[in-house]
C-alpha cells in the first residue's frame, strides 16, 4: 500500500512539475507587436506613436525614407528623411516627430554624388519624376544592438522568443520588422 501510495505522489509530483513547465514556455512565446500611427502637426511636420507590448528599454532603430529610382539605373534608393538608431520603449511606447524634408536628402545625395561621382558611376541623377508621394517608416529591433540584460532575458539573446509576422529570421537570430507606408506628396 506504501509502496502504492508513494508511486500516485510521484505521478501527480510530475505531472504537476509538467503543467507548471508549460505555462513558463507560453509565457516566453509572446507574440511581440507594435502599431504606428502618425498625425500631421504642420504641413512639413508629422508625429508618429508607436505603440507595442515589447518590454520596456527595447532599443529600436527608426527609419523614415522616400523612394526614388536615379536616371541610367534600375536599382531602387530611399532618400533618408529621419533616422534613430537607438529609440529606447518608455511605457509601452515611442514617440517621434520628423521634418518633409526633401531638398536636404536630395542636396546631400548631390554633394556625394558630385564629390564621388567620377570613382562611382552608379551616382547618377536622381529622377526626380520617379520619387515617390508615400513615405515608409520602418521600426526595427535586432538582437545584435546593445541591449539590457532584462530585454535578453524576455526575448532572448539571439532573439529566439520573437514570434509573429513581422518577425524574419536572418542567419542564426531573429529580427523584427514593422514597416508602414503613409502618403505624402
Amino acid at each position: 500500500m506504501k509502496i502504492k501510495l508513494l508511486l500516485l505522489l510521484s505521478i501527480v509530483t510530475f505531472i504537476s512539475c509538467n503543467k507548471k513547465n508549460e505555462k513558463i514556455e507560453t509565457k516566453e512565446k509572446i507574440e511581440f507587436k507594435v502599431d504606428i500611427t502618425t498625425e500631421n502637426i504642420s504641413e512639413n511636420e508629422i508625429k508618429s506613436i508607436v505603440k507595442t507590448n515589447f518590454p520596456e528599454n527595447t532599443p529600436f532603430t527608426i527609419s523614415v525614407s522616400r523612394d526614388y529610382s536615379r536616371k541610367n539605373n534600375d536599382e531602387k534608393y530611399a532618400g533618408q528623411l529621419y533616422y534613430s538608431y537607438s529609440s529606447l520603449v518608455k511605457n509601452n511606447q515611442l514617440d517621434f516627430n520628423f521634418k518633409i524634408d526633401d531638398k536636404k536628402w536630395i542636396d546631400e545625395y548631390e554633394t556625394l554624388r558630385k564629390e564621388n561621382g567620377k570613382f562611382d558611376k552608379t551616382l547618377t541623377e536622381i529622377d526626380k519624376k520617379t520619387i515617390k508621394d508615400t513615405l515608409e517608416i520602418s521600426i526595427l529591433y535586432t538582437p545584435k544592438s546593445e541591449q539590457s540584460e532584462d530585454v535578453k532575458k524576455i526575448i532572448g539573446a539571439n532573439g529566439e522568443n520573437l514570434t509573429g509576422k513581422d518577425v524574419e529570421k536572418v542567419s542564426d537570430f531573429k529580427v523584427y520588422n514593422k514597416t508602414i507606408k503613409i502618403y505624402n506628396k
